[in-house]
């Protein structure tokens, strides 16, 4: 056994994870593309609303990601999530081509639609993709590696801003957003020769193809241990498709505010929801005004963003080595949330004594507080929250859960974007106090109602549920008969 083969799964996510890669420099772009001057200076003609247009660039991004989310769960139950990947991925490159050739604010804004519509697709599949190809014991720390992949595509970003900021003319913003399109194309590549979900496989009644795909992925294991593997997956599909009273495509988005799945569906709007409600997301789109309110500016705010972004990749190697498959999920979503709402206050409390930059010790420790807020939410929340929205939903559901978690997510996050500057201004360090209230909110509801699902396979984890599930203990018994059989024939 070769080490490619050894490693077939570890390959197979860092290829998906490219596409976290994506997602990182494609959300991350805009913020300091939009502190170009050049850009002001071609993109925007006399008479020209700015500050409207600049909304629009921002916000038609979530909106298409909102619409993407959608779409996304449609395609992943009927194309399955190799096809989806390869179709979102192509997309990205299509809506980073629109805005690096852009010649008006209109095209722009088109550009950021079409990749935050790809992006919304894109989204759902990665975490949905990994944990259908991973070990219990090993999910973790796989869906760890696109969090590692976010976490470097916005470093990048911030890095790529800071360095077309020297540039001269077009180029300089030409350049940074055209830096969306190498991870894409080689997501898009390597993405060919990815192995298809089995779990998909086996969902579509193509069973010999699903058999093959865990021969490939699991070569280490012998015989028996697969076909187990193959039974379990196989009865329980099969027990799942039992209880549906609609199989039409679609249908499953209704079946998420049953009364039979509305919890897994709420709980995957809390978990997704640390993201904006944590403040995690106005930190990153919204860095310029916080380091201008601690008395930074100009060429010294580009390049703490630089340096800020090294945070997010610190921590999420944290994750991958100390947290993720050795803490439980609710532990980690629960003290997280602890230590964030600890960090926000410190934060809240350097900034209402020296906001006004006039103590350069003051605002050097506002600076340090923010970075170690952006590597503790690394380590506790940044790739675990894609790993719970996953692992909460039954197969025929689970693409459809993921998508409709991400839509709320970008609808929050919309509505946030456009108040945040607002509130800021009139609310200046008091703005923390609403995020502060809402991890203590969403602390409390992780660790009350969450579901524990850490080193569960996929279809255990419906049990934690109280679902009907199928007893497995049987397996090797029914395999053995199998073996057997084949014994007498030959």
């Amino acid at each position: 056994m070769g080490i490619l083969d050894r490693y077939r799964v570890l390959l197979c996510t860092c290829v998906i994870s490219l596409g976290a890669i994506v997602i990182g420099v494609d959300s991350g772009i805009i913020g300091t593309t939009l502190g170009q001057p050049s850009f002001f200076l071609y993109i925007f003609k006399p008479g020209d609303n700015q500050t409207a247009l600049i909304g629009a660039m921002v916000s038609t991004y979530y909106v298409g990601n909102c619409l993407g989310a959608v779409i996304s769960g449609i395609c992943l139950e009927k194309f399955g999530r190799k096809y989806t990947l390869i179709a979102s991925t192509f997309g990205t490159i299509i809506g980073a081509a629109i805005q690096t050739g852009a010649i008006n604010a209109g095209m722009m804004i088109g550009g950021r639609l079409f990749a935050g519509l790809a992006v919304g697709i894109l989204i759902p599949v990665m975490p949905t993709y990994i944990s259908e190809l991973a070990r219990p014991t090993e999910r973790g720390r796989l869906i760890g590696i696109m969090g590692m992949g976010v976490a470097v595509g916005f470093l990048l970003a911030n890095w790529v801003g800071y360095g077309c900021y020297f540039a001269k003319g077009d180029v300089a913003w030409r350049v940074a957003l055209a830096m969306q399109i190498p991870p894409g194309l080689a997501l898009l590549i390597f993405s060919l020769f990815l192995p298809e979900s089995p779990r998909w496989l086996i969902a579509q009644d193509r069973d010999q193809e699903a058999e093959a795909v865990l021969h490939q992925l699991y070569p280490e294991q012998d015989e028996n241990e697969i076909q187990i593997t193959l039974l379990g997956i196989q009865e329980q599909v099969q027990f799942e498709a039992q209880q549906r009273s609609n199989v039409s495509l679609g249908h499953a988005f209704l079946e998420l505010f049953s009364r039979k799945y509305i919890k897994r569906t709420l709980l995957a709007i809390a978990v997704i929801h640390i993201l904006p409600l944590s403040g995690a997301s106005v930190v990153q789109n919204y860095q310029v005004l916080l380091y201008q309110g601690l008395g930074y500016s100009g060429e010294q705010i580009l390049l703490i963003s630089g340096c800020y972004g090294f945070m997010g990749v610190i921590g999420q190697a944290i994750n991958m080595l100390f947290v993720a498959d050795k803490w439980p999920r609710v532990r980690t979503m629960w003290v997280g949330c602890l230590v964030t709402v600890v960090m926000l206050v410190l934060i809240l409390v350097l900034s209402r004594f020296y906001g006004d930059g006039n103590n350069i010790n003051g605002a050097r420790a506002g600076i340090a507080f923010i970075f170690l807020y952006s590597g503790q939410f690394a380590v506790f929340f940044n790739s675990t929250i894609f790993g719970l929205l996953a692992e909460l939903f039954p197969l025929h559901l689970r693409g459809y859960g993921v998508s409709i978690a991400g839509v709320t997510q970008s609808i929050t996050i919309i509505w946030l974007s456009q108040i945040t500057p607002i509130a800021f201004a009139a609310l200046t360090w008091k703005f923390y106090l609403i995020f502060i209230a809402a991890i203590i909110v969403l602390g409390a509801i992780y660790r009350i109602w969450l579901v524990e699902t850490s080193n569960l396979t996929l279809e255990e984890i419906a049990d934690s549920f109280g679902d009907n599930v199928l007893d497995v203990s049987g397996k090797t018994e029914k395999v053995a008969a199998i073996e057997a059989d084949q014994v007498k024939v030959k």
